[in-house]
């Protein structure tokens, strides 16, 4: 009989996880962190995607279960190159393929917390000073054994790089030491509390001196790791081939090889899952996961986004964008449920509260009231306000962000607000949202920045000139306070931070969340072993298994 793991969401056991988080993190660490995570509000579970605990998605496969050696698995884009330390290595697909090649001094155990991974504990008493303890039987893909030199080598090698993801998470160690061979001390600028979950990025990972100075101009000498998988074939934005590697220090994966391929166009994915050609798709329309969810000899893997797709304000250079009353009529001419149905169908969740925190993220607070869908009242803010007939640039991209841009064209245009659309690639959004104060761009349609990690989340999206500050947000006092949160150790005092933040967020109005996407992941009966997060850059796949007793014969390997 097929298990019930119809579109199984992680919302309930999100905000179980949000819930349970709690205690101050010790000054000294012996091998996990556990920040507090907050309070949140209970979001509504959306009609036809059904919420489930996260034991419904098997970890492990059953004794005696009949596995395939093999398995395919779609990709929507490219995997350019694997190598952190080139500007190119960025994008969802990357982070889970150096999450199946390579290991990390430190993994998440969940989105806020850490456990061990190449070291087995680490302790700092200022965190200025860290020192690690690494693992004694580790062994890289080309039988070199791992020490405390091959870290040295992985932070040399990253701060060649400036601008590279690696060098993102290297770049704060001023000096750093071999005390022993399975010993290594890290000294860093100033002092970074969240230094820890920067080690547990993907982009983190650990490389081979060996490898590298064998052949320093190719790319590939980073497929040398010390991961579950070795690389045994990679074609740039076509295909990356893997195969187990048999004496990982964490023991043989359950799969003997995998295949992430690149298929660009959406109706070929749908049909090579349908045909037994590939045995999960990592995107697909909101139209095709409703097919797969109907269908009985199809399971969909739906996980909520921790990001909120928002309406974005420019909040420097425009007088019309600064004006709070301008901002107060278009809060409540929305309605976040139509918005979030047009968009994405069943697969979004209406923004839950007037918060724009990520679900996840450490220290959110609830009791932050969703401004009302109220036209009437939306109109009154209007007439106080600077705006004046002008018509208002809205930006997005992408088809469902489109759509959902289109409904807010609408309601805005029955309180007198004139929207056009300016829809344009992923490439030229970025381009488009450079931090500038001078900038006169209006209003977007996409998500904020909203880490698990909250000192992540707002070096990102809220710190004066980042690249990813897409909201051109600069506020002195905010500023002040992501500046006091890198440097205060006790939890309380931060969640005391983080909340004071999210007040201000509230009153200035920089983004209004509209809802969360709900990530859905069609796979055949019988794949399980995959572990998601409401960050979908930290999907872990080391442990997928297709249990062929579970697949319709037709769909089962020739």
């Amino acid at each position: 009989m097929k298990r019930n793991r119809k579109a199984i969401a992680t919302i309930l056991s999100l905000l179980m996880a949000v819930t349970l988080l709690a205690a101050c993190g010790p000054t000294t660490d012996t091998g996990t962190t556990p920040p507090t995570g907050g309070e949140t509000a209970t979001p509504t579970p959306t009609p036809g995607v059904t919420p489930g605990a996260g034991d419904e998605i098997a970890a492990t496969p059953e004794e005696g279960a009949n596995l395939a050696e093999h398995i395919d698995l779609i990709l929507d884009t490219q995997i350019t190159v694997l190598n952190s330390t080139l500007p190119g290595a960025t994008g969802n697909p990357v982070t889970w393929a150096n999450r199946l090649v390579k290991d990390r001094l430190i993994e998440h155990t969940g989105p806020t917390t850490l456990g061990p991974g190449l070291a087995t504990r680490w302790e700092t008493d200022d965190y200025v000073t860290f020192r690690f303890y690494l693992r004694d039987d580790v062994y890289f893909h080309n039988g070199d054994h791992f020490t405390a030199d091959d870290v040295i080598f992985t932070v040399e090698v990253a701060k060649m790089h400036p601008g590279s993801p690696a060098y993102n998470r290297w770049r704060f160690i001023e000096t750093i030491t071999a005390v022993d061979t399975y010993i290594v001390e890290m000294v860093l600028h100033d002092v970074n509390v969240d230094f820890y979950f920067e080690l547990s990025n993907s982009h983190a990972s650990i490389y081979n001196r060996t490898a590298f100075e064998a052949n320093p101009s190719d790319p590939s000498w980073a497929h040398v790791a010390t991961g579950p998988f070795r690389v045994t074939g990679f074609s740039t934005n076509d295909f990356l081939r893997l195969e187990r590697f048999e004496d990982h220090w964490g023991g043989v994966a359950p799969t003997k090889s995998l295949t992430l391929w690149t298929i660009p166009e959406m109706a070929t994915r749908t049909l090579m899952l349908q045909t037994g050609e590939a045995q999960a798709v990592f995107s697909l329309t909101a139209e095709d996961l409703d097919m797969f969810n109907e269908s009985e000899d199809f399971q969909v893997f739906a996980v909520t986004n921790n990001m909120p797709t928002s309406i974005g304000f420019n909040n420097q250079g425009d007088a019309i964008m600064m004006d709070r009353n301008f901002r107060l009529a278009v809060a409540h001419a929305i309605n976040t449920a139509d918005i979030a149905t047009v968009a994405e169908g069943r697969w979004a969740l209406p923004a839950i509260d007037g918060n724009i925190w990520g679900l996840e993220t450490q220290w959110r607070i609830s009791g932050l009231e969703q401004r009302e869908h109220n036209p009437e009242l939306a109109r009154q803010y209007l007439a106080d306000s600077v705006y004046n007939g002008e018509t208002i640039e809205l930006i997005t991209a992408n088809a469902e962000n489109i759509r959902g841009a289109e409904m807010i064209q609408l309601q805005l245009a029955e309180i007198g607000i004139n929207i056009a659309i300016e829809i344009t690639d992923m490439a030229g959004f970025t381009a488009a949202h450079t931090f500038d104060p001078t900038s006169t761009r209006q209003m977007h349609f996409f998500a904020v920045a909203a880490q698990p990690i909250a000192m992540t989340a707002l070096r990102q999206g809220f710190w004066p000139e980042n690249h990813l500050n897409w909201l051109n947000y600069s506020n002195d006092r905010v500023t002040q306070l992501i500046e006091e949160l890198a440097v205060t150790a006790a939890d309380a005092d931060r969640a005391a931070i983080a909340r004071e933040i999210q007040e201000i967020f509230y009153e200035e109005m920089p983004a209004l969340a509209v809802y969360f996407p709900i990530r859905g992941i069609p796979a055949v009966n019988g794949i399980g072993g995959i572990r998601f997060s409401p960050l979908t850059f930290e999907w872990d796949m080391r442990g997928i298994f297709w249990d062929l007793s579970e697949t319709a014969e037709n769909l089962r390997p020739s």
